[in-house]
């Protein structure tokens, strides 16, 4: 048995198994099964993948995030697993490729372009057939046309002219008009259909190379100084002995140097008095902020001081896109960089403070954790925006750096029950008169009813969250942890 061949019968056997596992079922065991039939048979089609590093880190991502759906069971656990699911489908495209961006796109490109490469592949192939090695049927079927035409008529005057003969043919046609296919059967083709889709891409990657691979052999994490062509040209005599002018592309850089200091003492000097009013009143004197600004501080100026410190980044890049990194005699440009961005640091630090004090006043909510994760990737972002100063390091770098550390973020996130975290926290932390029992019954997904159990009212709450939950388990295919564990 060919390749071809194996990967024909590799998409067939997933697309089975898919409508096996998800026909009349939620999402549960079955992604996880399925992730790890797809990527077997992946492996033992295409073994050239099992050398790809980056897509075996891919397929860990795949297969954690697969077991966070059967653990966690949340909406975010779902999403990360797509989005994985994509990234090992690009990873499998090119071996080449590592660009984590890229191979998002290639994987959503190639989810849809797979079946497209397949069908034209299937005509080439019918085109290049002899013709004696056609299908028999099809001759005989368009030697039939004429003869069935024919026939017509004849069948009209049998009909007029035999009342039996027309009964019998009655019944027979009303037996053809009542045929129908059952629902469940086109259902379970359609799942055929999409798992056999969802697999193509792993067995039939793109032969030719992709155009986002071709721009991705030119990245680079080090920064190179670009140097004009020069031309020589001729000059008249009576310039020979003059002192040569200086070169209009340095005095530009000396230029946007000094545009350059000049932007970031400013936003230094001002970042300073930002960051010494909250060491003041959020470092050191919490207690003295009222229940409002505590919460103004939270719900407006936390998102506020982020999207400052996003744009204090843009500034970074900006600045220190190209030549001006290799300029000589700059001694101020890169440390009062760098200090901007140590000062953005600690503005991070600050929001991250409030959020905390808002926490401890009011209880834990979702939004504040997904706050806290939001300042660790703002935080490492900074980190990576300050080697790129000092090393001299490119965009490029700091794409693939923040953008695995974003989905490696996302993965843990998924990972963790937070309505649970949450509700425990609440639970712990606050009196039954404090916690808000209307955010941890109605507004928290129901993967906590049987926290509420042993509280005031708990078996009332417990039961409205469960029968809030629509996606009970409905066989071994759809089971869940979370789902089992409210159930008993």
């Amino acid at each position: 048995m060919n390749t071809s061949q194996k990967s024909t019968l590799a998409a067939l056997v997933l697309g089975l198994t898919y409508a096996f596992l998800f026909y009349h079922g939620e999402i549960g065991l079955n992604v996880l099964l399925f992730d790890a039939l797809l990527i077997g048979l992946a492996l033992r089609v295409r073994p050239e993948l099992g050398k790809h590093p980056s897509f075996i880190w891919a397929v860990g991502g795949l297969l954690f995030s697969a077991g966070s759906v059967v653990i966690v069971h949340g909406q975010v656990s779902i999403w990360a697993h797509h989005l994985t699911y994509f990234l090992v489908l690009g990873f499998a495209q090119s071996r080449e490729l590592r660009f984590v961006w890229f191979a998002l796109l290639l994987g959503v490109g190639s989810l849809f372009e797979a079946p497209l490469r397949q069908w034209r592949r299937w005509k080439t192939i019918r085109r290049q057939q002899d013709i004696h090695s056609s299908p028999v049927a099809l001759p005989w079927l368009k030697q039939a046309v004429i003869p069935s035409l024919v026939l017509v008529p004849f069948v009209l005057l049998y009909v007029a002219a035999n009342d039996q003969f027309a009964y019998g043919l009655n019944v027979f046609l009303s037996y053809l008009s009542n045929f129908s296919i059952n629902t469940n059967v086109w259902w379970s083709l359609l799942l055929i259909l999409f798992g056999g889709v969802l697999a193509l891409g792993f067995f039939y990657p793109r032969i030719d190379v992709s155009r986002l691979v071709k721009q991705q052999l030119g990245f680079q994490d080090k920064l190179v100084r670009q140097r004009p062509e020069r031309t020589q040209l001729p000059r008249p005599a009576t310039q020979l002995s003059l002192h040569p002018r200086p070169r209009q592309k340095t005095l530009a850089l000396k230029t946007e140097y000094r545009q350059a200091v000049l932007t970031f003492g400013l936003l230094n000097l001002l970042l300073a008095a930002v960051n010494a009013t909250d060491l003041h009143y959020v470092w050191l004197n919490p207690g003295k902020l009222s229940a409002a600004t505590l919460s103004q501080y939270v719900h407006q100026g936390t998102w506020n001081l982020m999207l400052s410190i996003g744009l204090a980044m843009l500034v970074v890049l900006y600045y220190f896109r190209g030549n001006l990194n290799f300029l000589q005699d700059s001694p101020y440009l890169a440390p009062l960089a760098k200090l901007w961005m140590i000062q953005n640091g600690i503005l991070a630090l600050s929001v991250g403070i409030r959020n905390w004090h808002y926490i401890d006043a009011y209880g834990l909510a979702l939004g504040r954790v997904q706050i806290a994760f939001v300042l660790l990737l703002i935080l490492f972002g900074l980190f990576t925006l300050f080697r790129k100063i000092r090393d001299r390091l490119t965009l490029t770098y700091l794409l693939q750096t923040n953008g695995m550390a974003a989905w490696l973020c996302l993965l843990l996130f998924a990972a963790i029950n937070w309505s649970c975290v949450v509700t425990r926290y609440n639970l712990s932390a606050q009196t039954a008169d404090e916690v808000d029992w209307n955010y941890l019954v109605y507004e928290l997904p129901p993967d906590n009813a049987f926290l509420l159990h042993d509280y005031p009212g708990g078996k009332d709450l417990m039961e409205h969250k469960r029968l809030s939950n629509q996606q009970a388990i409905t066989d071994w295919r759809s089971w869940n942890y979370a789902d089992w564990r409210n159930a008993e």
